[in-house]
């Protein structure tokens, strides 16, 4: 087995040959990336595009462990508030359940730097007191198959978010909701 597929999306269903990480999806709506582990389902559209005579596919998220409780997110809120000046990062890792997790990190008021943990789904870093992006930086080292969510404005009484899906460097914006039970 080849460790990229490319498939095509007809009436009769996916036609070609899988890889063994990751699928190229050309459908009627674009080309697509999809790709699976124990932890996460992710289908991202990477080129959009109009192929008559294919069927469409749509952008998908599913976590096959279940939703993350959303107090995970509230404990990842209450860690970044301690100090709100600088960068902090978290993983949210399965081992039978959803945990969080503050690995060893060098923190500054513009970076963070972390060690990489097994079995993460989703990584959280902050922004402290500035919007929540995704920097170069971050679509650098983002390079997984994984759940990535930044918090920032953590100055004011609301801090801002933003999440995304990344499905090794193609990336796909993401709503709360998709992720946290609520």
């Amino acid at each position: 087995m080849k460790p990229v597929g490319y498939l095509i999306n007809t009436e009769k269903g996916l036609a070609g040959e899988p890889g063994l990480f990751y699928n190229y999806i050309l459908a009627e709506n674009g080309l697509f990336v999809k790709a699976e582990s124990s932890l996460l389902e992710a289908t991202v559209c990477i080129g959009f595009s109009t192929v008559r005579g294919l069927q469409p596919l749509e952008e998908k998220v599913e976590l096959p462990k279940g939703k993350i409780p959303n107090y995970i997110y509230n404990i990842a809120l209450s860690v970044f508030f301690t100090d709100r000046r600088q960068e902090h990062y978290l993983a949210v890792t399965w081992e039978g359940e959803y945990r969080i997790v503050m690995p060893e990190q060098e923190r500054s008021e513009c970076q963070v730097k972390y060690e990489r943990l097994p079995s993460t789904v989703l990584d959280i870093h902050s922004h402290g007191t500035m919007g929540p992006s995704f920097s170069w930086t971050d679509d650098r080292d983002e390079q997984g198959l994984r759940l990535y969510m930044v918090v920032g404005k953590l100055d004011t009484l609301i801090p801002e978010l933003l999440m995304r899906v990344g499905v090794y460097g193609y990336f796909a914006p993401i709503q709360f909701e998709e992720v946290f039970t609520v």
